[in-house]
């Protein structure tokens, strides 16, 4: 959006702009008398008075009597000297009056237009007025700034009721009014009763460098109660359009933040009806509104006037850049990228939402549901809809409840949503394009190569978005560059759209980068973007994911295809190993690191079980060496707890050992190490486990006779460190074995 370069209102500096070239003080309303004397006499000096006092005001007709200007030489210098005086005329007049004169025809007719509209503002103005001694607005009404500045309204009240003229006067080296100052800061009390005193189109004023509206300002800084105000007095202000195109709605969506939120909906609900030309979508405005509010996540207002002008879904604004492009770089926007868990996503899927942008129907479907409508219902009809109303109620009811009493149920409401909210803006955006011609589709989905909608959605993982284009446009899957951006940048998602056996999955497989001569398998090579890396756990499964992608495409190709060199004679397993080789080692160093502590403590709890063996609580029955609480039950427990510990913790170590000696190579990292692993830390849980019940059974048989409550304190006690261990190792145990022994992430998904 190219608007804003500088502040919006720079109350600082002390200047007063002159015209180019004459040295002539512009014209701003309130210097009209000093300007006229002024100009009058450049004028004069310049020989083109007589054609702006009205002495020589009409073109020459070239048909006139003998005692007329006849000769075409007069009719020339009549235009040459008309233009002169326009162009010196126009260009000593402020921006905010060049919209009175914009259509004359002719120099006089400037003059006498702005003679007309400022005289009596300046010219007639009484002597004891405070302005016919001082001419400068800046300087006469720094009060009155100040007391805007401040939101002082009983010091401006002082002002306005000696000088009336002070309501529109421009105070500021911008050209900005009272009103503009005051919506600058925020006072919105301040608003309320300076606006009740000005005349309807004194509203509309703007300031002079970019011609912006009071309502601008206060879109800016997002003051719902500045916006309601100006918008009762004078609903016009909100088409009205500032130098760069952007009526206040385009301002509030392009800074947008939560405060802004209240503006945005109130000014796109009660925006007046527009044509495709009207001020909201002149131009590019209508891409940057449409653009900006998507960015903004305002994703109900879109619909809102997507329902009313479906032709903002394809608009794009000055970048050529719109709706979907805001869209593609939004993954969390879409079902696809949601992460609710497990219990969040079982939740997410019978939440009722209610959503009431349904697509348009077709004419005759419309007609048949109008004459059902027109139809008399029967009795029975009658009832089963208020059973039906009476029901839909009751549920909607319990959800609220449910809404209110559970934490979290109103975000996963929400999230699903927004998510059917963008669907449906995708949906549009598809429709509104089907009437077009193949070429300009492709045209649009690959406008350029930063902007292109697929490719860079593929990049971002907005699989929901990309299978909803490729359903309405299925020649769009031709593009090389979807594929290569979801293997380069991880996207598992939109690459299992790719893992069936079609015609076009194999054609796309085995396409290469002309520029590199990189195919898809030199893709997978390459090290994963941090972002994506980063999302698992620990160097080593880091590794084994990366491997996984490796093979994953490898099956899409051929062996040939596999070996295939780039421009720089690299085959995809060579830049595998080079780039690699940093996480390769920080795989083995944290392999390294967590088998030695592993190993560390299941060998302490071996050498406890074993101890406790021969050692056994209560001690023998002199000279046989049969325990004497042999008969006990807890003693059972005891033996079986003590045995199952030694010998977990004696497979654990062995496991342990297994990685510390193991040849670390790239595939090991795939399965062999991960296994190992795996089998070590479930071995080294049940070793903890066992340890703390033998350990637990021992104290029940020593204290179980005098105090017959120790048994529940007991076991509390010791189901602690197992727990912690459970607590702290189980989020990865899990990750590791789904990762080495379930279904993985990569499973073929149908587009069609």
């Amino acid at each position: 959006m190219a608007m804003i370069s500088e502040p919006i209102s720079p109350h600082g500096m002390d200047t007063i702009d002159r015209a180019g070239g004459l040295g002539i003080e512009l014209l701003n309303g309130f210097n009209y008398e000093v300007w006229k004397t002024t100009m009058k006499s450049y004028l004069t000096g310049e020989d083109l008075w007589d054609v702006v006092a009205g002495k020589d005001t009409k073109n020459p007709d070239k048909d006139a009597v003998a005692n007329e200007i006849t000769s075409a030489d007069a009719v020339k210098k009549w235009t040459r000297l008309n233009a002169k005086a326009e162009f010196a005329l126009k260009s000593s007049i402020s921006h905010s009056l060049f919209d009175h004169i914009i259509k004359c025809e002719s120099a006089h007719e400037i003059w006498d237009k702005l003679d007309r509209l400022l005289k009596k503002r300046d010219g007639e103005a009484p002597a004891e007025a405070p302005h016919a001694q001082d001419h400068d607005p800046i300087k006469l009404y720094r009060g009155l700034r100040k007391a805007a500045l401040k939101g002082d309204w009983e010091a401006a009240k002082r002002i306005l009721e000696k000088d009336p003229e002070a309501l529109t006067a421009k105070i500021t080296e911008r050209g900005e009014t009272a009103l503009h100052v005051a919506a600058d800061v925020g006072h919105a009390k301040f608003i309320e009763k300076l606006v009740a005193l000005m005349p309807q189109e004194a509203l509309e004023i703007k300031e002079d460098k970019d011609s912006r509206t009071a309502l601008h300002y206060a879109a800016v800084i997002g003051n719902l109660d500045i916006v309601k105000t100006l918008v009762a007095k004078n609903g016009r202000l909100m088409e009205t359009a500032d130098r760069f195109l952007n009526t206040p709605l385009h301002v509030a969506a392009y800074f947008f933040q939560n405060k802004h939120k209240e503006v945005v909906r109130y000014l796109t609900l009660n925006m007046p009806d527009q044509s495709r030309d009207g001020p909201f979508f002149a131009g590019s405005a209508a891409g940057e509104l449409i653009s900006k509010l998507t960015a903004s996540r305002s994703y109900e207002l879109c619909l809102h006037l997507l329902d009313k002008y479906p032709f903002l879904a394809t608009a794009v604004n000055g970048n050529g850049t719109g709706m979907l492009h805001a869209l593609m770089f939004q993954p969390s926007e879409f079902p696809c990228g949601r992460k609710l868990g497990f219990w969040g996503n079982c939740i997410y899927q019978i939440i009722p939402v209610e959503f009431h942008h349904k697509p348009r129907c077709s004419s005759s479907k419309g007609d048949l549901e109008d004459q059902q409508a027109k139809e008399p219902s029967t009795l029975l009809q009658s009832a089963t809809s208020c059973l039906t109303h009476v029901m839909h109620w009751i549920y909607g009811a319990s959800w609220t409840a449910i809404e209110h009493l559970v934490p979290g149920i109103k975000h996963i409401k929400h999230e699903k949503f927004k998510h059917k909210c963008t669907q449906r803006m995708v949906e549009i955006a598809c429709q509104q394009m089907s009437g077009w011609s193949q070429h300009d589709i492709t045209t649009f989905f690959t406008k350029s190569t930063d902007s292109s909608i697929l490719p860079v959605a593929a990049e971002n993982g907005v699989v929901d978005l990309i299978t909803t284009c490729l359903q309405y446009f299925p020649h769009l899957i031709q593009n090389t560059s979807i594929l290569m951006e979801a293997v380069l940048n991880r996207q598992e998602k939109v690459f299992n759209l790719f893992l069936g056996d079609s015609v076009n999955t194999k054609y796309l497989a085995v396409a290469f980068d002309e520029q590199t001569k990189e195919n898809v398998a030199h893709k997978a090579a390459r090290l994963a973007p941090y972002p994506q890396l980063s999302s698992v756990s620990c160097s080593a499964l880091q590794m084994q994911r990366e491997l996984q992608w490796y093979k994953a495409v490898e099956k899409l190709l051929t062996p040939t295809q596999v070996s295939f060199r780039n421009r720089k004679q690299e085959t995809p397993r060579g830049i595998f190993t080079n780039e690699h080789r940093e996480l390769l080692e920080d795989a083995k160093k944290w392999m390294k690191n967590t088998s030695d502590s592993c190993m560390l403590v299941a060998t302490l709890i071996a050498t406890v079980v074993f101890t406790a063996a021969f050692t056994v609580p209560g001690g023998y029955v002199n000279g046989k060496g049969i325990p004497l609480y042999l008969e006990e039950s807890v003693f059972i427990l005891f033996a079986v707890s003590d045995t199952l510990g030694l010998f977990s913790s004696t497979t654990s170590i062995l496991m342990f050992l297994s990685i510390l000696t193991a040849r670390y190579a790239e595939e090991d990292f795939l399965y062999s190490l991960p296994k190992r692993l795996i089998l070590g830390l479930a071995s080294l849980f049940l070793a903890i486990a066992s340890m703390m019940v033998a350990f637990g059974a021992t104290l029940y048989m020593v204290l179980s006779e005098r105090f017959k409550w120790i048994f529940i304190p007991i076991m509390v006690i010791t189901s602690i460190p197992a727990a912690l261990f459970v607590m702290l190792q189980l989020p990865l145990f899990i990750y590791m074995l789904g990762s080495t022994y379930g279904p993985g992430i990569f499973h073929p998904k149908n587009i069609w």
